[in-house]
Parts: C-alpha cells; sequence; structure tokens
C-alpha cells in the first residue's frame, strides 16, 4: 500500500513538472512513510511513496522500469494472485517480491489486457515511454483510489484529490457534487473538487497526445443462480482470506463481532491481533435510542470472536470529539458521508501502533445482501426511498438537485455505494500509514455474490450458511449492526452547527438552507438519526472548505 501520483504534460518535458510533482509527493507522505521515489522520463513525472508491507529493500522500491526500459510504474495495492500470475508470465529474473514488479512483468508481456486477470486491490499507472503514452487503472470495486485532472496538453493524478492541490490555483468546490453530498451522501462518487475527478473502479484510462480515452474493463453484473450454494462461497471465502495473507510486516484485524469480521478471524491464523471500537455507553443507546444502524453492542460478541487471540479494545474519548470532526474533514477529501468515519479513525489510529495492515469486513454486505433495505421491495424499486431514511441537509431552494439515480438499488449499491464505504477505509487507515485488506473484494468471492439473488430470506442468509460451524452460532444468527458511533455526541453537534451558521464559510453559506438548518438546530426535542446526520454533514462541509482552502 502506497501513495502515487504524476503528470504528463505533452507540450514540456517531464522535469518541467518536478516543483508540482513533489509538492503532491509531499501531500501523500503518510500513505508511505517507508520511502519514497522519483522518475522523469520524456513527458511524464512520476512519484511514489512507500509503505512496505512486502520485500521492504531496495528491489521493491518504485518507481519501477521493465527490463527493457519502455515501461514505467507506479503502484499501489496488494495481489492475491502473485504466485498465480509469475507463474503464467513465465521464466525470468525477478529481482524481488514485490507484486509491483509482478504486475509490471504483467503489462510487459499482456498489455492492457493484463488487468483483466489482476485479483487483488489496486490503483497504479504505467508510462510507455515508446508510445509516449499514460495508462490509469484501478481495481474492479475501488478499493484502491485514484483521482485525477485534466490538462490542457495531459493530465495529472494521485492516489487521493488533496494532493491534486499544486496544479491548481486555488481549489473550487462543484457545486452539484456537493449538493449530492449533503442530498445522498451514500451514493456520492464525484469528487466535490472543481476539476477534479475518480477514476471509476473496473475502469482503465489511457491518456495520449490529444486524446483521453476511458473505458470500464469489468462491471457488476447481478443475476440470480439457485446452483450457487453455501458450500461454494464457504470454500471461496476462505481461500479470499488466506490470499490476504501474504505480507512481510506485521497484520491485524478489525473485529466487530459481526458476522463478515468475525469469519475473517476465524480462518485468519490466531497470531494476527484484533482491535475492536468500544463505546462506555454503548449498551444502553442501543437499548434506548432505536438506531436504524447500531442496533446492538459490539463488545460481548466482539470478546466471543476474539477468543484466543490478543484482542485491543479501543475506548471512544468523547473530550476530543470537535478535534476528531475537524481531522475527518481534512483527511477525508471527498467529504465525511457518515458519523462511522469518527469511529473508522479511531481504530486506525490505535491500530497503527501495533501493526502494518488489518483485515477488514468491508464489502460483505453490498455483495451479499447484508443491510435490510436490499431486501425491501419498495427501496429496491426506488432508491430513493434509502435516501429519504437516512435523512438530506436542506439546500437553498434555487439549486438544481440530480441524484443520477436512475440504476436500479442493487447496481446502485455496488457501483456508488460500496466505492463510497471503500474509499473511507482506505482514507482513514491510510491517514496513519495503516494498510486496510479487504477479502470480500476477491474476484471469485464477488463473482458468486453477483450470482445469488436477494430472494432467500434473511439478510445474508447463503453467506450465513456458508459460515456454519465457522463462528459461533451466536454472532453467525445476530441481528446486523454497524459500526459503532458516539449516540452521546448531539450536544456537541448542536453547537458546532450553530458556529457554523453564525459564521458560515462561503461554500456553506451558498449551497446550504441554513435558516432550515437554524430551525432543526434550535429544536429542543431529541433529534432523530437521520436529523443528526443532517448536522453532522454541515460541520463538515464547513471544515472541509477551511482545511482544503476552498474558494467559492
Amino acid at each position: 500500500m502506497c501513495g502515487i501520483a504524476g503528470v504528463v504534460r505533452f507540450d514540456r518535458p517531464a522535469r518541467a513538472s518536478a516543483t508540482e510533482l513533489r509538492q503532491m509527493q509531499r501531500r501523500l507522505a503518510h500513505r508511505g512513510p517507508d520511502g519514497r521515489g522519483e522518475v522523469f522520463v520524456g513527458h511524464a513525472a512520476l512519484a511514489h511513496t512507500r509503505l512496505a508491507m512486502i520485500a521492504a529493500g531496495p528491489a521493491g522500491a518504485q518507481p519501477m522500469v521493465s527490463t527493457d526500459g519502455r515501461y514505467h510504474l507506479v503502484y499501489n495495492g496488494e495481489l492475491a494472485n502473485d504466485e498465480e500470475l509469475r507463474a503464467a508470465i513465465g521464466a525470468r529474473a525477478w529481482t524481488s517480491r514485490s507484486d509491483a514488479e509482478t504486475v509490471l512483468a504483467a503489462w510487459a508481456r499482456w498489455g492492457e489486457a493484463c488487468v483483466e486477470r489482476l485479483d487483488g486491490m489496486f490503483a497504479f499507472a504505467v508510462y510507455d515511454a515508446t508510445a509516449d503514452t499514460l495508462a490509469l487503472v484501478r481495481d474492479r470495486l475501488g478499493v484502491k483510489p485514484l483521482a485525477f485532472t485534466r490538462l490542457p496538453d495531459g493530465l495529472a493524478f494521485a492516489s487521493e484529490a488533496q494532493a491534486l492541490a499544486p496544479m491548481f490555483d486555488r481549489m473550487r468546490p462543484r457545486v452539484d457534487a456537493i449538493v449530492e453530498y449533503l442530498v445522498a451522501p451514500a451514493f456520492t462518487t464525484r469528487s466535490p473538487f472543481a476539476g477534479v475527478e475518480y477514476l471509476a473502479p473496473g475502469t482503465r484510462l489511457h491518456v495520449a497526445r490529444g486524446r483521453v480515452d476511458e473505458r470500464r474493463y469489468w462491471r457488476w453484473g447481478p443475476s440470480d443462480d439457485p446452483t450457487v450454494g453455501p458450500g461454494d462461497l464457504r470454500a471461496a471465502f476462505e481461500a479470499a482470506v488466506r490470499g490476504a495473507l501474504h505480507a512481510d510486516a506485521p497484520l491485524g484485524i478489525f473485529l466487530s463481532g459481526g458476522l463478515d469480521s468475525t469469519a475473517i478471524a476465524a480462518v485468519a491464523p490466531r497470531a494476527l491481533p484484533a482491535f475492536t471500537l468500544v463505546f462506555d455507553h454503548q449498551a444502553r443507546w442501543a437499548h434506548e435510542q432505536r438506531s436504524r444502524l447500531v442496533v446492538s453492542d459490539d463488545t460481548p460478541f466482539a470478546r466471543l470472536a476474539a477468543a484466543e487471540r490478543a484482542h485491543h479494545e479501543v475506548r471512544w474519548e468523547p473530550t476530543s470529539l470537535d478535534g476528531e470532526l475537524a481531522a475527518i474533514a481534512r483527511v477525508d477529501d471527498a467529504l465525511p458521508a457518515w458519523e462511522q468515519e469518527l469511529s473508522q479513525r479511531a481504530l486506525a489510529r490505535a491500530a497503527s501502533t501495533h501493526v502494518k495492515g488489518v483485515l477488514v469486513g468491508d464489502a460483505a454486505d453490498e455483495l451479499h445482501h447484508g443491510y435490510h433495505f436490499l431486501l425491501d421491495p419498495e427501496a429496491v424499486a426506488d432508491p430513493m426511498v434509502i435516501v429519504r431514511r437516512l435523512g438530506s441537509v436542506p439546500i437553498r431552494p434555487e439549486l438544481p438537485v440530480d441524484l443520477r439515480l436512475e440504476a436500479g438499488t442493487r447496481q446502485l449499491i455496488v457501483e456508488r455505494w460500496l466505492p463510497r464505504l471503500l474509499h473511507n477505509g482506505d482514507i482513514h487507515t491510510m491517514a496513519f500509514g495503516l494498510e486496510a485488506r479487504v477479502p470480500f473484494a476477491a474476484n471469485a468471492l464477488v463473482e458468486l455474490a453477483a450470482r445469488i439473488g436477494p430472494a432467500r430470506g434473511v439478510d445474508k442468509q447463503v453467506l450465513r450458511d456458508a459460515l456454519r460451524g465457522l463462528v459461533p452460532e451466536p454472532i453467525r444468527t445476530r441481528v446486523k449492526s454497524a459500526l459503532p458511533k458516539d449516540q452521546g455526541a448531539l450536544a456537541t453537534y448542536r453547537a458546532a452547527c450553530r458556529r457554523v451558521i453564525d459564521e458560515p464559510h462561503p461554500v456553506v453559506a451558498a449551497v446550504v438552507d441554513l435558516p432550515m438548518v437554524r430551525r432543526l438546530v434550535d429544536d429542543p426535542r431529541t433529534l432523530d438519526e437521520a436529523e443528526r446526520a443532517q448536522l453532522f454533514r454541515v460541520i463538515c462541509l464547513q471544515h472541509w472548505a477551511i482545511a482544503h482552502e476552498v474558494t467559492a
């Protein structure tokens, strides 16, 4: 796991972009604390910051160049099928065990067609010095982020959108993306920075002089195949976990005590420590506050799941909430979408003092019908039902709202909700130089999940059946409960939101209907979960605009 950045300008030599490239590289230093590198060749300037999980020596350093000097690679990710690819590539003088070298050799052997052979999480760029072209590639589900901006005669890219700031005189807001975030944050995949785009999952971008070509090389296609059974799913799942364990650096597990993380822990070696976020009053909150998402206390289930392994219970400190709201808005340059991002940050900070990578249960809910609304015919038929349930921030009435919800709900959950969730997982772990690995994103497991329809009863029914005997029965049958959040934060949110209303950043004032928000803030009753989320997003928009010096 690393940070990558680059600039290709066909109207000037590579070294003319050195200043911007090094500024971008510095903005990605947190993603790669173990080293950095750069290369200037032809019209391309490429940079890398390294988090060494495998092959920590100099032979694994990047940028890498092919043996014939033609291809130059910067790569962020981990492959699960590295050994199989090396065998298919054939005999050659490998210089390291780095999977970056495998990707480079695969590109040299098969060209862009090699991306269909890759199984794992990745975002990378290859500059072809002979053809004077650049290719950008992102993994199938979007586990690894990749942002870019088009230039008058070229393109710049980086692992994080904020790292592209040196390419602009100033950062400006993209109003339609911010409106989408405020109204339907779970479905927003557009960058809130004007002029910045995210490469879509399962996509490659080809850049040549005077031409930029974007093409999907993979798209998730759901079906309902009754021949797919629990045994198929169990075998693919166990293989996926084993594939996520390749590392020289220490690994751990984010363990909630839910079905997904517990199943990962059941397959992973007992030597891997587990990390669970604990709130002092979670049991009482679960009983009293009737959350749609957090319905039970994780702690007793996590303790059961963590038997026979080191278990770190990370206690939430509410005194730091104001500072943490500012921090997540600075780190999550796509704008924080969920209150649970505070929890992700706290968990990642604690785990990073013990390990360099963690296995996480992300993508299981989205791919295996883990949300209640994926079994709700009304919500499946109309994704606006989900938007209304989750709550929307009031927008200034003169602003148009285009949520782009034409696709079916199940497709939207995989193609927009899931990449957003995976972005959050990456951005908050990598803020502390911690790699998050996602076994449920393994190719074979994703393909099987696509063939399992929703009409089989309870949420994750086939997955639950597949895990019978692997996880403790109280956890296998546990009702889904999301990552916990601070249910006692309402007073802090009210106070912070009042400060925003009194002195709004121009971006906030231009987009948010502040009188309507003030009415909500001043409402004396206890706000429900969706209303709290509205305050959270207004606060985060204010902090984001300030942190990134966005000019309205």
